[in-house]
């Protein structure tokens, strides 16, 4: 490995416009997708480059999951090891891998084929157990699939990696063409999505038919993936879930005119599912071509962003402050709220960063947008600069999303080329710039300020606060930052108006929530419903119960760090502060949904687990808490003496206490939720009576959690 081409992939990141802010990560990132990993001989040539001591490289070198200091094997295979997918056959999968490969996870083996690792979601949370094989990625992977996958790759039958994307249509012409719809979503792509793509078009010009192919965005209906469409002149009409073998039968059946076949749902905007949404933020995903920017101005595109070059900043931030809308990523902050703090702060400069970093289980509706609707989200931050007064922004994205990331950068220089981004927008006088930034496998970068670290190129460390972000963020400038649908929101309210976006939803929580439902229902997918619905309409009549058929007994809302929920609180409406009353969080609307085979002791230890893992280490009850609780709990699972058990349990409940009161950040503050609400609702899985769940220490911790 030469000195020259670790110089030339530090050259391809620093010779962009500003690439030098906060250069380190992309630099790690250019130099492991060239050489596989980090080799140590780099260390010196970064720092001297950057200006930074070896030990600030190798800090944040050695800090984050997804940089390689040793060579990998020729494969790389990561199989999810989270909630969603744990409630859908992960801990038999990768027990199965394990034994198959005779390795264990951070291990290659003998011949150096294949490197095994964990990964902590891969967004594909409604078709778990989830793989991704170097950076394609596999959805509903049962042993027998893992094998026939691991074949294909140990004998180089796969060859293709990144993101798979077939063109975005097939070129045509000529009035009556038949439009062809199958989505490009990842989801759909982990489930033979292109197969199916090539399939229609290999089946068209044999048969001499001549279509035009769309790769739109995924309606949300996943377990219909593939889920290929054709434009009639009643509507769209849906056939799935249409495997690459199935598609000579459609041609047979005439599908392309809507015929009958086995597989035909009817009219997709009538079938159930998305007849019974309100869908705002994803009113154009699965309808649109994602990287068709004259697809998304037919459709409402680019409205919010007209509107908003027409008012003042004041303005601005008073529809959004009107809406109601609050903070989707979890902490639920008033939006306009914030943006009037950075609007009001005194700098040279401001910015705009867009938390992408969706790493809860159960949760892809971030995902969703950014494969599915990448403009909106562009316009979404765009009038966020207006409203602020920032020129510059940033989308720092998990690097587990590689479809993602592609569709951003895409979309990005599509949507430059036309001037909705640059130094004159739309000929108004006004700037704003995008960039993409791509994290490395940290969950608690996901909190602001260590995400704020992460794009300045240091490790992932929680700031203490004050100063907020709004004052001192982002290079110490004053900074907005929001997650995803937050942004993705704004457009419809400025296009439409604050009314019509307040006249969705209850109480304090105001307009519509994208929910996602994931882990063991025979319906998962994207459901976005005005606030008020209740959490057992969602399982039942959108989830359609579990995919086993076995009951439901316990819902884990809001992410690794969401309380588990048994059935006498299903009735529990969608809303904010309905959820803080009974100790829960909404978190990101990520339901996640076990049935009656599940062992709350397990989850209760994989939550601290997790913690342990991710933490960042910046606050002692967070970091030797969490590590603590696992041991406790270890002990837990090992005895059967009724007395030990209880001991361990009333300890996992201080360090529970402590953690609450006493971490920097959500990560330690949170993770006794699932863990206390476990132990609270399901003691009996714990080998305690209910009444070890009283006490002073007992109590407090269960009114925290």
């Amino acid at each position: 490995m030469s000195a020259r081409s670790i110089d030339a992939c530090m050259d391809a990141v620093l010779n962009k416009p500003g690439g030098r802010d906060g250069a380190l990560l992309p630099v790690l990132h250019a130099i492991q997708a060239e050489h596989g990993h980090v080799p140590a001989d780099a260390v010196p040539m970064i720092a001297d480059r950057l200006n930074l001591s070896r030990a600030e490289v190798h800090g944040v070198l050695s800090y984050y999951h997804h940089f390689r200091r040793q060579p990998a094997g020729k494969h790389v295979v990561q199989l999810c090891r989270a909630e969603a997918c744990q409630a859908r056959g992960a801990e038999a999968l990768a027990a199965h891998a394990t034994q198959a490969l005779g390795i264990d996870f951070h291990q290659t083996t003998d011949d150096g084929s294949v490197t095994l690792e964990p990964v902590y979601c891969l967004g594909q949370c409604a078709c778990g157990p989830a793989m991704m094989v170097d950076d394609m990625l596999h959805a509903q992977v049962t042993p027998e699939r893992f094998n026939a996958l691991l074949t294909a790759v140990t004998s180089d039958a796969v060859t293709s990696h990144g993101p798979r994307h077939t063109p975005a249509k097939v070129p045509s012409d000529g009035a009556g063409v038949i439009r062809v719809y199958v989505p490009r979503d990842s989801t759909a792509l982990a489930l033979g999505a292109d197969e199916v793509a090539a399939e229609i078009v290999a089946q068209a010009a044999k048969q001499g038919v001549t279509i035009e192919l769309v790769r739109n965005g995924s309606r949300g209906m996943f377990w219909l993936e593939p889920l290929v469409e054709v434009a009639t002149p009643e509507g769209r009409v849906a056939y799935g879930p249409v495997t690459a073998a199935d598609v000579p039968s459609l041609f047979a059946s005439d599908f392309l005119s809507g015929a009958p076949h086995p597989l035909a749902l009817g009219k997709t905007d009538g079938i159930p599912f998305l007849k019974k949404q309100e869908r705002l933020t994803f009113a154009r995903v699965g309808i649109t071509d994602p990287l068709s920017i004259d697809d998304y101005l037919a459709h409402e595109g680019f409205a919010g962003l007209k509107q908003a070059l027409a008012m003042t900043p004041e303005q601005i931030v008073q529809q959004v402050t009107d809406s109601g809308l609050r903070g989707r990523g979890g902490a639920a902050f008033p939006t306009g709220i914030k943006w009037n703090t950075v609007r009001n702060a005194p700098a040279d400069r401001k910015y705009i960063v867009c938390n992408a970093d969706e790493g809860d289980s159960g949760t892809f509706s971030d995902r969703m947008v950014m494969e599915d609707d990448p403009f909106m989200l562009i316009e979404g931050m765009t009038i966020a600069g207006l409203a602020v007064g920032a020129e510059q922004g940033y989308i720092y994205v998990r690097s587990e999303y590689p479809h993602a990331i592609a569709a951003l950068q895409q979309a990005i220089d599509i949507a430059r080329a036309h001037s909705y981004l640059g130094q004159d927008i739309r000929n108004s006088g006004q700037r704003f710039e995008l960039e993409v930034r791509v994290g490395a496998g940290s969950y608690v970068c996901g909190e602001e300020t260590a995400l704020l670290e992460s794009i300045e190129g240091k490790r992932g460390i929680v700031r203490a606060k004050p100063p907020l972000p709004a004052i001192a963020g982002l290079f110490g400038k004053p900074t907005v930052i929001n997650n995803v649908i937050s942004l993705a929101t704004v457009p419809v309210i400025l296009a439409r108006g604050a009314d019509f976006y307040r006249n969705y939803g209850m109480g304090r929580s105001r307009g519509t929530l994208p929910i996602q439902l994931a882990g063991n229902l025979k319906q998962g997918g994207l459901v976005e419903k005005a606030f008020g619905v209740t959490l057992r309409e969602m399982l039942e009549d959108f989830g359609g119960g579990t995919e086993s058929g076995r009951p439901l007994r316990a819902v884990q809302v809001g992410g690794p760090l969401g309380a588990y929920l048994p059935p006498s609180q299903f009735d529990t409406p969608l809303d904010y502060e309905a959820f803080l009353a009974i100790g829960g969080t909404l978190g990101h609307g990520g339901i996640v949904a076990f049935d009656d085979s599940v062992d709350m002791l397990q989850q209760a230890r994989y939550a601290m687990e997790f913690c342990a893992v991710e933490s960042c280490g910046k606050c002692t009850p967070c970091r030797i808490g969490s590590t603590r609780g696992r041991e406790a709990l270890d002990k837990v699972i090992a005895t059967s003496d009724p007395d030990v058990r209880e001991q361990q349990v009333h300890l996992v409940r201080d360090l529970c206490d402590l953690m609450l009161n006493g971490s920097l950040c959500a990560m330690g503050g949170m993770t006794p939720f699932p863990v206390l609400s476990a132990m609270n609702h399901f003691p009996e899985d714990f080998g305690i009576h209910p009444a070890a769940t009283k006490g002073s220490i007992a109590q407090k911790a269960k009114e925290a959690a």
